[in-house]
């Protein structure tokens, strides 16, 4: 694998910070997304719990509006009804304070064109969200559970040897901690992208999860990985797929996957990078100009079914660790790469 001498790399200034929630809308385009008009500045409508349920207020939303949360909510929640491309159904916090849905989450397969931002997200007694409309994005949340299970799940349920595909997912600026069963099963992964197609993971911090920070397994197709933060989990990256037999009536292997600018340290089981082939090898799938640091079965493992190319071993500088404070300091070599540069 080549890697840089990081000493040989001028400093930048990366901060990974939390952005405004904003309303997106994403084109038809696998991968690409346009920005919206900005929302309106007030609710559509808005529940609270001793009013409407959270479920009360997404089954009345209709394409282009928005719903606010105030408070905590303690329920499952399931979006079967979305919005139509360019005007999505919105499930934000209500001004002046972030709300906290207690459940699961699930958007259903006939769910296109959601966007659920600023929310507290914890799936205490279940999982996080799970996802398997089109178009989703989630932006500005902070997602856990409390080490019960997966933390974000997207384009699940194989049936009848298919996927129910989830497509132009986008998970940005997210924070997705303390999630998976301990001890750790391998199967609990903070971001578990199962079935899906031209899903962008970008700005987020991953981290104190149980198993890998993403999982792209069995069926993860044009996956772009860049500028997040992942520490501490059990695993960085892994590229895989699986057999025939079992749950699956076919082949799968994960292909055109590219994780570029990320910080990726101290994973506490695997490694940084790596692959798993259960059956065909994948294709077309990259890890390059990426920080890495202290994976636990090393940075890099052997290449097969992905490249490494143009990654460094450096130590992430972050401002505090213990406080959950990710940001990198100025002028370091992580800093120059999570910016992109």
């Amino acid at each position: 694998m080549p890697v840089l001498n990081a000493k040989k790399i001028l400093g930048g200034l990366a901060a990974l910070a939390m952005v405004a929630a904003v309303t997106f809308a994403l084109d038809g385009t696998a991968g690409q997304v346009q920005r919206a008009a900005p929302s309106r500045a007030i609710c559509d409508r808005t529940a609270s719990p001793r009013g409407r349920s959270a479920q009360q207020l997404v089954d009345r939303l209709r394409p282009g509006q928005v719903g606010c949360l105030r408070g905590t909510f303690e329920e499952d929640v399931r979006i079967d009804r979305g919005g139509t491309p360019g005007r999505p159904i919105t499930l934000r916090s209500a001004p002046g304070a972030r709300a906290t849905l207690v459940g699961v989450l699930d958007i259903g397969a006939s769910a296109n064109d959601v966007v659920i931002t600023g929310l507290r997200l914890d799936g205490r007694g279940g999982a996080g969200p799970q996802v398997n409309g089109d178009r989703v994005v989630f932006r500005g949340n902070d997602i856990t559970n409390g080490y019960r299970g997966i933390c974000l799940l997207l384009g699940a349920d194989f049936e009848s040897g298919s996927a129910l595909l989830a497509r132009n997912v986008v998970i940005d600026h997210n924070r997705i901690h303390d999630c998976g069963r301990l001890p750790a099963t391998g199967h609990d992964h903070g971001i578990y992208v199962e079935g899906a197609d031209g899903v962008r993971i970008t700005n987020n911090v991953i981290y104190d999860n149980a198993d890998y920070a993403i999982h792209l397994y069995p069926d993860a197709s044009g996956t772009y990985i860049a500028r997040n933060v992942m520490d501490g989990n059990g695993g960085g990256v892994v590229f895989a797929g699986e057999k025939a037999g079992g749950e699956y009536q076919h082949d799968y292997a994960s292909a055109n996957n590219i994780v570029r600018n990320n910080v990726i340290s101290d994973s506490r089981k695997y490694h940084n990078i790596e692959s798993s082939w259960g059956g065909p090898r994948g294709t077309g799938n990259l890890a390059t100009r990426n920080c890495l640091w202290n994976g636990a079965d090393g940075n890099v493992s052997d290449q097969v079914g992905f490249r490494a190319r143009g990654n460094l071993i450096a130590r992430p500088a972050f401002r505090n660790r213990g406080q959950g404070d990710f940001r990198l300091k100025a002028r370091t070599v992580c800093a120059r790469i999570l910016a992109g540069r």
